[in-house]
């Protein structure tokens, strides 16, 4: 699944000359709420074929809350620098989410696909984070870092998990595949 950016457009403020870190900021925190929003639409799509598998459903409805949580608090963020999200950017990362959510659906192997999708998801939110308590410091915009840092640390551990329950993921799929077969 490709997932949108949230450093482009403040890569490309650095490079138009804009020196103002505080639009540049402010941009990344759009951009991230977009990710967030893109993220809800997709675990939403996909819990219902997660189903059978007990665990991951589980942990999933916790990350969809969790990712819920994480775009209130960039609400919040944005509140606070006197701005809010962008509606375009919200609307286009829906339809992408809705998008995506179908792209594996026809496959067999799509929870496996999915769970290596949402590997790679939490490390780029992660670093994406990282960047935001970067460029939240540039800012002056100190008083966010905490809680960028919770929700960077919630990305982390999310990945971590996953990461560490692919083998028994791909197990589990096995299993199925053979009382299917």
């Amino acid at each position: 699944m490709q997932r949108h950016v949230p450093v482009v457009a403040s890569m490309e403020c650095i490079m138009s000359g804009s020196t103002d870190y505080k639009d540049i900021y402010v941009t990344g925190l759009k951009n991230q709420h977009a990710v967030e929003t893109q993220a809800i639409g997709t675990i939403q799509n996909e819990l219902p074929r997660m189903e059978p598998y007990p665990e991951l459903h589980a942990r999933m409805q916790m990350e969809h809350q969790r990712s819920t949580i994480q775009a209130a608090r960039l609400d919040d963020l944005l509140a606070r620098q006197g701005t809010s999200k962008s509606i375009a950017k919200e609307a286009v990362s829906g339809a992408v989410a809705t998008v995506a959510g179908f792209v594996h659906a026809a496959s067999g192997d799509e929870v496996l696909k999915n769970v290596l999708a949402a590997v790679g998801f939490k490390s780029y939110e992660a670093a994406s984070y990282k960047v935001l308590i970067a460029l939240a410091d540039a800012a002056g915009a100190t008083a966010d870092r905490t809680v960028l840092e919770m929700s960077l640390h919630e990305e982390e551990e999310m990945g971590t998990w996953l990461h560490d329950h692919l083998a028994g993921f791909v197990q589990a799929y096995l299993e199925r595949s053979a009382t299917k077969g």
